[in-house]
């Protein structure tokens, strides 16, 4: 059957996108494009809490796709908590993705090529969610997958070609993706809207579309054939760093028995306090000439879009993440990169990072390298430097990948001993290093950020890739991990939960099976005495 590919979009990028210094950011830009029916026949009809819905058929799968879970978040309803979805009369054909939410328009940029990337069209009108399962599933009560998409909190759709749910689900389970609103019109938080909240806070919207969507799915997935008892949520990027929200907010609480945050739980974005995205949110207002919220809710997305859109060389550094979560007390009580805390659903949880993730690729000499650890490290670059060989180019360009994978993977080791210790949430920790396959006649990116995606939803072979045999094994590896997890909350044979004592993390892709976390001990404990003193071993 034809799929038809629309037109790539993403939220604004410096033009400069391209350059290697940008590399560093790819979990912004990990974005999703939309793409239309799966079928052109009608399935079974379903009943849900909003009315009947038909699907169609593809891949072995029934698909039921931009079924809406709340009410469209428009006119007096944009920046408000998420309402109830109006019921419809007869049966609802759910056969097409419901438009991506409002964001900038993009190109394709460094690794990310089309089925990476959100597309049009685009609505306001965007809180639905589609799901997948086996077909002729019945009541078969499956374990159920709940993905949220990344994108920097700033764009990304639950129709992006590589989370499309229907080879995973035809292996038994129920596949749920979701959109959620992102950017300024998901996370702008301002005093006036703090006031008018029944909940007392402004800014968290997309994350209160994540649990209206969550609360959905509870009420709905029996009738699709889902355990409605047994819901992983999963995420990755912002998706994950909303599962790490999630798993700490009282307001999610019973809504997940299982969660997988890929790259990952401790990315060290920080959270900020309500009162500086208030401050955010004044500042725009103020840009704009509008002196209150009716004012701001009368402007067209667009114009807000337009307004926050990023320009390259107004700031030093990375683009700044302005309109993201922040900690209200509320939604969510406190920044979940701090490892301690009440954690509301210490549910078992996969978290992980890839093998190349957030790696400055414009880092080539001795003396780069040099200048760009102790620029990140202060007081302790020295140490560091003595510990990765840098003397000649070949050996500063290794070291440049292999410091960033050794922090990363030290901040997950150390972040998951401290919530096991803390909230005896069981910890399963991975490090993937399967080279997606280069686009044709572009440069090998490796295990870059999101690269891992298309092998757990089993969508490989698609887009101008250099595929190669055998990619089919990475398929089965993760599937059969993650389909043993969500059935069990544990990922299968050999895979030893993070303990107090553990070094060790769960090797995946080219190499199978338990391995060091970080590249040698003494490395290990050089960042351990460096998160001690303060810093951060994120993911950028």
């Amino acid at each position: 059957m034809r799929r038809r590919r629309c037109p790539i979009a993403r939220s604004a990028k410096p033009s400069n996108i391209e350059s290697p210094m940008n590399r560093r950011l790819i979990f912004a830009g990990a974005l999703a494009l939309g793409f239309t029916a799966h079928g052109a026949f009608a399935q079974g009809v379903v009943s849900t809490s909003g009315g009947e819905v038909r699907g169609t058929v593809n891949a072995g799968a029934d698909a039921f796709l931009g079924i809406p879970y709340a009410a469209p978040p428009v006119g007096e309803l944009r920046w408000r908590e998420p309402q109830a979805a109006p019921p419809w009369q007869g049966v609802r054909e759910a056969t097409a993705f419901g438009p991506v939410c409002q964001q900038g328009v993009p190109a394709p940029w460094g690794p990310y090529t089309a089925e990476f990337l959100a597309g049009p069209p685009m609505s306001e009108d965007c809180l639905t969610l589609n799901v997948w399962r086996p077909k002729g599933a019945g009541m078969k009560k499956l374990p159920v997958l709940v993905f949220i998409h990344g994108g920097g909190f700033g764009g990304g759709a639950g129709s992006l070609p590589i989370y499309d749910g229907a080879k995973l689900a035809s292996r038994g389970a129920v596949v749920v993706t979701i959109n959620y609103r992102v950017g300024v019109l998901g996370f702008m938080a301002h005093p006036a809207l703090t006031a008018e909240s029944p909940l007392g806070s402004s800014g968290n919207y997309g994350l209160l579309d994540q649990i209206a969507a969550l609360k959905w799915v509870r009420a709905n997935v029996a009738k699709f054939g889902g355990d409605a008892g047994n819901v992983t949520v999963s995420g990755e990027s912002a998706g994950a760093a909303s599962v790490a929200d999630l798993m700490v907010s009282p307001m999610a609480k019973g809504l997940f028995d299982k969660a997988i945050a890929f790259s990952g739980a401790s990315m060290a974005v920080d959270v900020p306090p309500l009162a500086k995205n208030e401050a955010v949110g004044v500042d725009l207002a103020a840009k704009l000439g509008k002196a209150s919220m009716a004012e701001m809710r009368e402007l067209p997305a667009e114009a807000l879009i337009e307004a926050t859109r990023y320009v390259p060389g107004a700031t030093s550094g990375p683009p700044p993440l302005r309109f993201v979560p922040n900690v209200d007390g509320k939604v969510v009580p406190f920044d979940p990169v701090r490892a301690s805390g009440p954690v509301a659903s210490p549910a078992p949880l996969i978290t992980g990072y890839n093998s190349a993730e957030m790696i400055d690729m414009s880092v080539r000499t001795p003396a780069q390298f040099e200048a760009a650890v102790r620029a990140r490290y202060g007081d302790f670059a020295e140490r560091l430097l003595a510990l990765y060989p840098h003397a000649t180019e070949a050996e500063a360009v290794a070291s440049n990948a292999l410091i960033a994978r050794d922090r990363y993977m030290a901040g997950v080791l150390l972040w998951a001993k401290e919530r096991t210790r803390s909230a005896q949430q069981p910890v399963y920790a991975y490090l993937y290093d399967h080279a997606y396959p280069a686009a044709k006649g572009g440069q090998s990116w490796g295990a870059f950020h999101t690269s891992q995606l298309p092998y757990v939803f089993g969508n490989i072979g698609i887009g101008e890739r250099a595929w190669k045999p055998g990619e089919a094994r990475v398929v089965r590896q993760w599937q059969d991990r993650l389909l043993a997890f969500m059935r069990t909350g544990a990922p299968g044979k050999g895979w030893a939960k993070v303990g107090r004592t553990s070094a060790s993390v769960m090797g995946l892709g080219d190499r199978e099976g338990m391995r060091a976390a970080v590249s040698s001990p003494e490395r290990f404990e050089a960042f351990k005495a460096f998160a001690q003193s303060g810093g951060k071993l994120g993911l950028i």
